[in-house]
């Protein structure tokens, strides 16, 4: 009896360990120290001004249908706009707008292989559904675009990166 005592008091001790470290530690690096958080990264989370409205309502939602208006997106900087009509296909479908600088598109970009039919120079990454190409003077623009019909990503893609190089 005493034994499963203890081990319910190691248990209960070891839910709230693990809860502070998930919820507040970075995992024992330090963004300042050698080989901490890479600094491009984080400022890539750092709205960057009217970045929801670089694509219209209408352009997304004929992608996505109905969606949520369009988010700070913290995963790439930006904006993302996810459709409100729950999970299809398999996932929550959502489109993501950006633009970059160097550093940031360097650290966070999945780039693929050129392609044609949008920006000068553009590159697209099949199996993340991103479109990337330069846009400004040395900024990236990036277009992610997450639907389950695979065979309209690239499509999709190529068509809101026109949009988006015109609107930066």
């Amino acid at each position: 009896m005493k034994i499963l005592r203890r081990l319910g008091h190691v248990a209960i001790i070891g839910g709230a360990l693990a809860a502070v470290v998930a919820c507040g530690t970075t995992g024992g690096t330090s963004a300042d120290a050698p080989g901490g958080a890479d600094d491009s990264v984080s400022d890539v989370t750092e709205a960057k001004g009217e970045e929801c409205e670089r694509l219209s309502q209408n352009e997304i939602t004929d992608v996505i249908g109905p969606n949520d208006g369009g988010q700070h997106d913290f995963l790439l900087g930006g904006c993302v706009w996810t459709a409100t009509s729950g999970v299809k296909d398999g996932l929550v479908e959502s489109i993501h707008a950006t633009v970059l600088t160097e550093a940031e598109y360097e650290a966070v970009a999945e780039v693929g292989e050129p392609v044609s039919g949008s920006a000068d120079g553009a590159t697209y990454d099949t199996i993340h559904g991103e479109l990337w190409f330069p846009c400004r003077s040395g900024d990236f623009c990036g277009i992610k675009v997450r639907i389950g019909d695979a065979d309209r990503r690239e499509e999709v893609a190529t068509r809101l990166g026109t949009v988006l190089q015109g609107n930066v």
